[in-house]
């Protein structure tokens, strides 16, 4: 049972999650920063941004 937790076959599933797990940390904490948002989207197709008809 010892063996078992020493085993290489549990690093690469924990170092996958913790990898992706800092990836989505940062572009959280950086949303604000570097994401558009609906309005902005829109604008840059040529579209018009309506408040009213978008669903929340």
């Amino acid at each position: 049972m010892n063996n078992l937790w020493r085993s290489p076959l549990w690093f690469v599933p924990v170092g996958l999650l913790i990898v992706l797990t800092l990836i989505e940390t940062i572009h959280v904490s950086m949303h604000g920063n570097y994401c558009k948002t609906e309005a902005q989207w829109m604008n840059e197709k040529g579209m018009v941004y309506d408040r009213e008809s978008s669903v929340d």
